[in-house]
């Protein structure tokens, strides 16, 4: 008997069909494939963002809840009445700057050459809210500051203080101002507005 085998091989056109299909497939999955990546990148610069953010507030308050009486030195200048000076050039700031000293600053058994009282300051400069310390609280004249870059990408830093009824952009009063109001304009984030109550200036 002659044997017939029935069965074919596929044509050239539905070979370039399935190569065609796979190909689709193919370029469907690195292109989901891509998208889930920017978003996951995305994802982690906003989360990143987030976290510096509250970790500047966080910075912020813990050193205002802390704040001292104590008189201070700015750059060495002679010690002022005021426990805290503002004002918009302050610290070379380019609009918002002040200073004062916290306690607080742990130094068990003072094993390390400083009190446990810091003096800090928070100035405005390229694009950037920076934290300024010494070591010592009334350092001399010529004695740089550690600089603590906290926050950038940031367009307006606006410091306010409560006299009273009224806002002031400047203060050196002999106490403590009812409350701060922070302005910060960020690039992506926009407009932020924060309110700090400082106790002893209830009083």
């Amino acid at each position: 008997m002659l044997n017939v085998n029935t069965g074919r091989g596929f044509t050239f056109i539905e070979m370039l069909l399935a190569m065609a299909i796979f190909a689709l497939v193919g370029l469907a999955s690195a292109s989901v494939l891509s998208s889930v990546t920017e978003s996951d990148a995305a994802s982690q610069k906003a989360a990143e963002r987030l976290a510096q953010i509250q970790r500047f507030f966080l910075i912020l308050e813990r050193d205002l809840a802390q704040i001292s009486a104590r008189q201070i030195r700015v750059e060495g200048e002679e010690p002022v009445k005021s426990p805290l000076l503002g004002d918009k050039l302050m610290l070379e700031s380019e609009e918002g700057g002040f200073a004062f000293v916290h306690n607080g600053w742990r130094n068990p058994g003072m094993v390390l050459p400083r009190s446990e009282i810091q003096a800090v300051g928070y100035r405005f400069r390229e694009g950037k809210i920076e934290r300024l310390f010494s070591l010592f609280p009334d350092a001399v004249t010529g004695t740089e500051p550690k600089v603590q870059p906290l926050l950038d990408r940031v367009t307006g830093f606006k410091v306010e203080f409560l006299k009273d009824e009224e806002w002031l952009e400047t203060w050196n009063e002999e106490k403590l101002p009812k409350a701060m109001r922070l302005t910060i304009t960020h690039e992506q984030l926009g407009e932020m507005q924060r309110f700090y109550t400082l106790m002893n200036g209830l009083t």
